[in-house]
């Protein structure tokens, strides 16, 4: 067989108001890169029906004489790890690097046929047609969320080479000679294999088709028609290509209409069925104004020769379970090739092309995109369900774009799920990105992350209490908001956490709190003066004379006797005279663990709510991004006594560049509480849900609560529900909803994250053995990865190792 030379069919491009491929027939076409809108997984019906209606919209803008042609290229890449001068980030990027995955990119190419005969004639008016034509498209695509872009000649180019190369991969490709068959096209050690989805000789097709199919994950879960291609094994390119040609609709018509006469003149069964079929199809055009098309859908597939039978068997079961039975007729493999190419639709024979309407046929139209990284200045990673890094903004560009309203988040996981890796992970970044976080924590998760970013790490004890003074304030800070706080204070250290306080003695503390300040405003006082202590004895004398004067009953014996435990010498004296560690409002990392005291019906309340008070100021004199994070101390403030001060923190804190995030695990702890509703929930546009499994028989409650949609619903339960397990470390995944929408990524982190992140007490304490050897937090991660990789161990041999060593005194590294 003498050697041919492969020779495209075009003549040239040229600029107009946009670059234009002529094809050698007269065609001409307009390329535009396209982002498909629905997100995989994104369990919206809807979504995959607004894809359909879109391109319903544009066949009737173009009209008869046009084809449409969509290529969706599926290319196995490798992740490249972005650089980082943080080492932990460094690490996470290694983690990931070389990492496999598939990328997709689209294309969009709308051809103007030319009529054929024997001689093509330029007319003007057609040509300004289809240019307008165009520009409706690019605006209904952009205007619909598709990003469209119009390729310039450059880019045509290079597309059409890298089709011919059929390499999406490699940023340095080269071109190979063809060696065509009936089997495929072999190019260099590779196989390209045509698989057209309608064998024309025999159609085996479903009666009725729609936009989206569903896959049972234990509910049904909408999924495009081909979600397959995401997935074919053992492939290096998968490319889907998709025509449809708009025919002379009268003419189309005309040849239905005289097929209909054909099958009703010879009467049998088969004949009968045509018949009822052609009837449907006139009466669908008839009622819904639908039109006549002609179509070619075709999967191409890139293997090794040893792996091509294997995809194909793969795309061809998949088809099978969709009620499709592709065509097992295409010898033409270099014709189906070359009819990939984009605007080369007028090689298409009539073999491979089917007459249906323009609805069934763009049922088959992929539609789904991947998660990409976001454009923003504040960028948090976490994985795609790929497995590899993708960049969200969990804080700006939803304000920005008003997806959102606040940066306040709720996090509920309950215990198991990865909760705490998944908040150490988010605080992680947000101190790389000058964010001052406080955290107040009952359980010691923080204490890694905090020694990685020398941070303060307060933790209380009966022999070092966390202490402040809340009363010394200067007079440029006392403001409504302070004495709010203030008289907040003596009400919880009165009543408790769960009291309540009359409209009376509310109006009392608040006369008594102002009038404290402006008697000690106008006699000059040094401000030591100003504590617990002093503000009760004012408080006592005051109370009295309110009282007597305005002739009200108020309890002053339960006051004096209750507050009384504050004041020096009391149980409780030292909390509330002490001034807090100045340096506090410096320090970028600060950690407040009270565990030891979440028990403590008095204690827990006070301490909590006056490490917000401490937040409240840092927030509003310094001008960098804040955070406050409560994880169970929560409880100890939503209280109705407390629910205004919550309620003000919630909807303050977004004035000032800041967010309060609560995190709780119990689906007891949201249900039936008023506070949680009213104040923390309504006032946190972010909701983060880790596994809800075992809330699955009453998650309506919650749903209710949080205001989820069905389809955010069915997201959710696709948290670590899909075969996305292989060639990935230990990983949860997390449902981030910002505003009204959510998605589903995964927290994966590197070997170093999870020892800085692990909340198991032998882990903690092996690494303590290293942090106590070496200088910094750092060197020590550095050195316990090194010695575990060289022991060859598991990693819990290893642990049991260095903790039976220092137990027993002997040098670790003997």
């Amino acid at each position: 067989m003498k050697n041919k030379q492969f020779t495209l069919p075009y003549i040239g491009i040229s600029r107009h108001s946009h670059d234009i491929l002529y094809h050698e027939s007269g065609d001409h076409s307009v390329l535009i890169r396209l982002t498909n809108p629905v997100l995989q997984y994104a369990a919206d019906v809807e979504a995959y029906a607004d894809f359909h209606y879109v391109f319903s919209n544009i066949i009737k803008i173009l009209g008869s004489g046009y084809t449409l042609q969509k290529l969706d290229i599926f290319a196995i890449k490798q992740f490249k790890g972005r650089a980082s001068s943080d080492f932990l980030s460094q690490k996470y990027n290694e983690a990931f690097a070389g990492r496999e995955y598939r990328d997709i990119t689209t294309y969009f190419v709308v051809t103007r046929d030319v009529k054929r005969s024997a001689f093509f004639t330029y007319e003007e008016k057609d040509f300004k047609a289809f240019e307008r034509n165009i520009t409706k498209v690019v605006e209904l695509l952009e205007s619909k969320g598709f990003h469209p872009q119009v390729l310039a000649e450059k880019e045509i180019k290079t597309l059409i080479s890298r089709l011919l190369a059929f390499n999406f991969s490699d940023e340095v490709y080269s071109l190979n000679n063809f060696s065509a068959s009936e089997e495929g096209i072999k190019s260099g050690r590779k196989t390209i294999k045509s698989i057209s989805l309608v064998d024309v000789d025999e159609i085996n097709f479903p009666a009725s088709i729609t936009p989206h199919t569903d896959v049972n994950l234990g509910f049904s879960l909408p999924v495009d028609m081909l979600h397959f291609l995401h997935k074919i094994p053992a492939t290096d390119c998968v490319l889907y290509s998709q025509v449809i040609q708009i025919p002379d609709q009268r003419g189309e018509m005309n040849k239905l209409i005289a097929k209909r006469k054909r099958h009703t003149s010879m009467p049998d069964p088969a004949n009968d069925l045509a018949v009822e079929d052609i009837d449907r199809v006139l009466a669908d055009i008839a009622r819904e104004n639908r039109l006549l098309v002609h179509g070619h859908f075709n999967i191409l597939v890139l293997a090794g020769e040893q792996h091509i039978d294997r995809a194909v068997n793969y795309i061809e079961s998949a088809l099978f379970s969709l009620g499709i039975i592709p065509s097992h007729n295409a010898y033409n493999q270099l014709e189906l090739f070359r009819c990939m190419l984009p605007g080369n639709g007028s090689e298409l024979k009539e073999y491979d092309k089917f007459q249906t309407t323009s609805d069934a046929a763009l049922c088959l139209l992929f539609k789904e995109g991947l998660l990409k990284d976001e454009a923003s200045g504040f960028q948090v990673f976490f994985s795609d369900r790929q497995g590899i890094p993708v960049a969200i903004d969990t804080s700006d560009m939803p304000i920005h774009t008003n997806r959102m309203n606040n940066r306040n988040k709720f996090v509920l996981g309950p215990s198991g799920t990865g909760k705490s890796f998944f908040m150490n992970h988010l605080i992680r970044q947000y101190a790389l990105q000058d964010t001052d976080v406080i955290l107040v924590d009952t359980g010691h998760s923080y204490s890694g992350l905090c020694a990685y970013y020398g941070g303060k790490y307060i933790t209380y004890s009966e022999e070092e209490p966390i202490t402040m003074n809340p009363f010394r304030i200067s007079a440029e800070e006392f403001n409504e908001e302070k004495r709010e706080f203030l008289k907040s204070l003596v009400s919880l250290l009165w009543k408790g956490a769960d009291g309540t306080v009359s409209q009376i003695e509310d109006s009392v503390l608040s006369s008594v709190v102002s009038a404290y300040y402006e008697d000690f405003y106008k006699r000059g006082k040094d401000s030591s003066y100003l504590s617990f202590q002093s503000f009760y004895d004012f408080s006592i004398e005051k109370i009295g004379a309110i009282t007597q004067a305005e002739a009200i009953s108020f309890d002053i014996t339960s006051y004096r006797f209750i507050l009384k435990k504050f004041c020096l010498g009391g149980d409780y004296g030292t909390i509330l005279n002490n001034d807090i560690d100045a340096a506090l409002f410096d320090e970028k990392f600060i950690v407040f663990e009270i565990d030891a005291i979440k028990e403590h019906k008095v204690l827990f309340p006070i301490t909590t709510i006056i490490i917000m008070d401490v937040f409240l100021q840092k927030m509003r004199h310094k001008k960098n991004r804040k955070a406050l994070i409560i994880e169970e101390a929560w409880k100890a403030i939503a209280s109705p006594l407390m629910a205004g001060y919550i309620l003000y923190v919630y909807k303050t804190v977004r004035k000032f560049w800041g967010e309060a995030v609560v995190v709780t695990q119990e689906l007891d702890d949201i249900l039936g509480n008023a506070v949680v509703k009213n104040s923390i929930i309504n006032n946190s546009d972010t909701i983060c849900l880790l596994d809800q499994t075992k809330f699955k028989d009453n998650f309506s409650e919650i749903a209710g609560l949080l205001s989820l949609s069905q389809v955010e619903q069915k997201k959710i339960f696709t948290i670590n529900n899909l075969d996305n397990k292989e060639g990935r470390g230990r990983f949860k995944e997390v449902y981030i909803r910002r505003g009204s929408t959510g998605e589903v990524y995964g927290v994966e982190v590197s070997l170093y994250e999870y020892l800085t992140f692990t909340t198991e007490r032998r882990e903690k304490e092996a690494l303590q053995v290293y942090v106590e050897r070496y200088a910094n937090y750092r060197q020590a991660l550095e050195m316990f990865v090194k010695d575990f990789r060289a022991s060859n161990m598991k990693l819990m041999e290893f642990i049991n190792l260095i903790n039976y060593k220092s137990h027993e005194k002997i040098p670790v590294l003997d």
